[in-house]
């Protein structure tokens, strides 16, 4: 299984040089989600990172579709918490890795 991080700018850029190889920039909403959907379709992925900035432009329909995936688990990361990460990590390995 593989990380893929999808995204704009610096995010992207940080996790090229922590070894992630399937990392995207995009520059538009349009390839934003473009991009996701070839992503998702990718078996080889089993979690796909995303900036919660981005994760919250994006359609409420596909926000709902990435929310309830679990292969590949989507983490929405950044300045804004993401509340629901303990419940995607729990439901993607089947371990409260908190306890």
């Amino acid at each position: 299984m593989q990380i893929a991080v999808i995204g704009r700018g610096d995010s992207v850029i940080g996790f090229t040089l922590a070894g992630i190889r399937k990392a995207y920039e995009t520059t538009s909403e349009d390839e934003l989600i473009s991009k996701i959907e070839e992503v998702m379709a990718d078996p080889d992925v089993g979690i796909v990172v995303l900036s919660q900035s981005d994760f919250n432009a994006l359609p409420s329909r596909l926000r709902g579709t990435l929310t309830e995936s679990v292969k590949p688990t989507v983490i929405a990361i950044g300045a804004e918490q993401s509340v629901e990460m303990r419940e995607k990590i729990k439901r993607a390995i089947g371990v409260d890795l908190w306890k």
